[in-house]
């Protein structure tokens, strides 16, 4: 048995297609059926359903699959173990980064990572907070930088950062014209050195039919923040659908609409009339940045030390901008 049988099974399982899989696997769909047979004749039973399409687990498939992938997480550990000891923290480390966050933390990250390991490549995959679960829970990364509204259970996170989500006016709507920012408690935040004003629950519901310039489902600004609209009742009228949060926060300084954006996907967005920004509700919204990892994947020191750089340089940065600074030397996160 090698650890390539583990594989293609968990593959198969996985796209429930012999087809599919062997495309992944780029080997041939007969030479994969034939692994199969062989596989089912050696342990005298089957392993997966093939009387329907898409194919599915038997019960003793099932059995295997989680066997193989207890396998094939080992297998991931001690190579990681392995090269710690031998190549004297070597080698290559794979992080997924949504690029609106890579943008503002890698650069402030990685000078301080090269500096303690030199020896060690990163390699970056910049896609959505969706497709980085999912190559975190194949294996297929190292580390995925990423918001979501929920994580699955095979899946472990540690805290970065928080930031707020908030809402856009359009220039001109009654709402941006009588904003007024508020007496705020202590707590609450300012952004460049002005206060957001605080958009009260009532004052919410009033958006109902609004034009709203929103993200993507897909994504997990989308999700949350139709989340929110499904909150406070409110069924907006959606005039565009964008994967960028710049995007739609510069058409609604255009007076198309009002958006939802994040402090990350404000930096470097400048008008000489900037739309107001409202916190939604007297809480405020805040989305949540983690740095996920699969469940009971080997950590080397080398990963461990990233996200301890991860978690530094995130809060002296956002930090930085909830006061206003630029130009701040976040790279003593080594120190």
């Amino acid at each position: 048995m090698h650890f390539n049988d583990y594989h293609y099974i968990a593959t198969i399982a996985k796209h429930q297609s012999i087809t599919k899989a062997a495309e992944e696997l780029y080997i041939s769909q007969p030479y994969l059926s034939k692994f199969l047979n062989n596989l089912e004749k050696q342990y005298d039973t089957s392993f997966f359903n093939r009387t329907s399409y898409p194919i599915t687990l038997t019960f003793a498939g099932e059995r295997y699959l989680e066997y193989a992938r207890r396998i094939l997480d080992l297998e991931t550990e001690l190579k990681g173990s392995m090269q710690d000891i031998i190549s004297g923290s070597a080698g290559t480390l794979t992080i997924g980064v949504p690029s609106s966050a890579g943008t503002f933390l890698l650069p402030y990250v990685l000078p301080v990572f090269q500096k303690r390991y030199p020896k060690i490549t990163v390699s970056l995959v910049e896609k959505n907070s969706n497709q980085l679960l999912e190559l975190v829970q194949e294996g297929k990364i190292d580390l995925g930088v990423f918001s979501r509204p929920t994580y699955p259970d095979d899946v472990q996170y540690e805290f970065i950062f928080d930031e707020q989500v908030l809402l856009a006016a359009p220039p001109g709507h009654p709402l941006a014209i009588s904003a007024v920012p508020s007496e705020r408690p202590k707590e609450m935040k300012m952004w460049e050195g002005r206060p957001y004003t605080v958009l009260e629950e009532d004052t919410l519901k009033e958006l109902d039919g609004e034009p709203f310039i929103l993200m993507r489902e897909e994504l997990s600004m989308g999700i949350m923040t139709r989340q929110v609209l499904n909150f406070y009742n409110v069924t907006p009228k959606i005039i565009m659908v964008t994967g960028a949060v710049q995007t739609a926060y510069r058409l609604t300084a255009q007076g198309m609409g009002f958006s939802f954006v994040s402090e990350l996907g404000l930096k470097n967005v400048h008008f000489k009339q900037a739309p107001p920004l409202f916190q939604i509700g007297k809480k405020g919204c805040a989305r949540t940045w983690v740095a996920a990892y699969k469940k009971g994947s080997y950590i080397p020191e080398s990963l461990g030390y990233f996200m301890g750089c991860l978690k530094r340089v995130g809060g002296e940065f956002m930090g930085a901008l909830y006061n206003g600074v630029y130009g701040v030397d976040l790279t003593s996160a080594d120190e």
